[in-house]
């Protein structure tokens, strides 16, 4: 409605002198403003004191509780029922108890008596054959490997090789060798170190056997069949599938570059292996790294011609295994198997340094510099590399120097020097950080 001018002034002079407060409004009986609504609502919401303790949350019953309440009081119920409870991997164990005894011989028992028949004799045989490798008994180590190997083709069982490599089987020691490298590298997915380093040692034993004419005519003959079958390369694409024991890593590029005539890499393999036989590794050496470094450098030496060297080499590594054929471990006794295979054993004793010169030994091994480096290095790393720098022929000089992308041009010695500087500067690149 419209109202009038006198109404319109009535209200002013009410409003004037009655003034209303703020918080009243005008409103029908039994209604509520916004704001007191609000504050209604909010004096209903529990708060943290109202809520009370776990106790109280489950003496509710569970009604009217919210999401987190819930989450709470089932959290505590859970932590109850675990207090008393000893699933291993879910709990820690009760007080006083203790763990299965470790048995492996109640083990083995079990095993045979629920395997089959052609199992149980797998297993007794691979144990006789072992037993009888720790023992340098040979042939009868042999004759238990090829039982094994008769009853279950795809055993894995390395030590068949190093058995008829010392036999002097060496192409049946190849075959197997390829054969578990295979296995090895399928099952596990890690590459088969040490059975392509002992393939590589077959192929090289049957080739320094040969003469140089023969090897030469072997090697022109793309179309002849290898000596020793081939391991296809191993490739993963877990980063973590790579040899990371440095002596066996360096001790498989040795090897490996000797038989692809890798001269450069070859030299720089047998120097860093050299290192690590002398470095400074600590006493204890739980990683038996002087240990296999002095084999490998024997077996290297023998399998390539060098028998004084070799010999050398393994009566280090006998030094270093005091427990030869009494441990578990076959690296301990290797060199005594070795040594005892080639008839070895004389009253000469243990050379201190088995590479020190013998001068009825030095013609052709050295080279003289006609410049000056006087780059610090590792003497014995610097007299392998220059010794076999020397050894190497012209054709195998300037081969080498191809590899590294070198001049090939000039005399025998200006070659010797090229590459004995070349691969000096790279031997610098490896650090004392691979002998802690």
């Amino acid at each position: 409605r419209k109202l009038t001018m006198v109404q319109h002034l009535k209200c002013m002079i009410l409003v004037a002198f009655f003034p209303v407060s703020t918080t009243t409004s005008f409103l029908l009986p039994g209604r509520t403003t916004p704001n007191q609504r609000y504050h209604s609502t909010e004096a209903q919401l529990p708060t943290l004191s109202s809520r009370g303790s776990i106790a109280a949350l489950n003496a509710g019953g569970g009604k009217n509780l919210s999401s987190s309440d819930r989450e709470r009081r089932d959290e505590e119920n859970r932590r109850k029922k675990r207090k008393d409870d000893v699933v291993i991997g879910k709990t820690s164990a009760k007080k006083g108890a203790t763990d299965y005894a470790l048995d492996p011989e109640a083990t083995e028992q079990e095993f045979l008596r629920q395997a089959s028949n052609v199992e149980q004799e797998v297993f007794l045989m691979t144990s006789e054959g072992k037993k009888m490798l720790n023992s340098l008994r040979l042939q009868e180590a042999d004759k238990a490997f090829d039982c094994v190997l008769e009853l279950k083709p795809n055993a894995y069982l390395w030590q068949a090789g190093i058995v008829k490599f010392y036999l002097g089987k060496i192409e049946e020691a190849g075959d197997i060798f390829v054969r578990n490298a295979l296995l090895y590298e399928s099952k596990f997915g890690q590459p088969g170190s040490e059975e392509r380093i002992w393939r590589h040692a077959c192929e090289l034993k049957l080739l320094f056997g040969m003469s140089i004419s023969e090897r030469k005519a072997l090697k022109s003959n793309k179309n002849s069949d290898k000596l020793i079958p081939t391991i296809p390369e191993f490739k993963s694409d877990d980063i973590f599938a790579k040899e990371t024991r440095q002596v066996v890593k360096i001790t498989r590029d040795l090897f490996e570059s000797s038989v692809e005539g890798n001269f450069p890499n070859e030299i720089l393999s047998n120097a860093y292996l050299l290192s690590f036989a002398q470095g400074g590794i600590s006493t204890q050496d739980r990683k038996l790294r002087k240990l296999t470094a002095w084999y490998y450098l024997g077996l290297y030496n023998d399998v390539t011609g060098n028998v004084d060297e070799s010999r050398k080499c393994m009566k280090m590594a006998l030094k270093l295994c005091p427990s030869s054929g009494k441990s578990d471990d076959i690296v301990h006794t290797l060199p005594l198997l070795h040594m005892s295979a080639r008839d070895w054993f004389d009253d000469s004793g243990f050379d201190d340094d088995p590479l020190e010169d013998d001068p009825s030994n030095l013609e052709g091994s050295r080279f003289a510099l006609t410049k000056d480096d006087d780059t610090p290095m590792n003497p014995n790393v610097e007299k392998c590399i220059r010794s076999g720098v020397a050894k190497l022929r012209l054709v195998e000089l300037r081969q080498s120097l191809r590899i590294l992308g070198l001049k090939t041009d000039g005399s025998k010695q200006e070659l010797r020097e090229r590459l004995f500087f070349s691969l000096k500067e790279d031997a610098q690149s490896f650090g004392s950080g691979y002998m802690s």
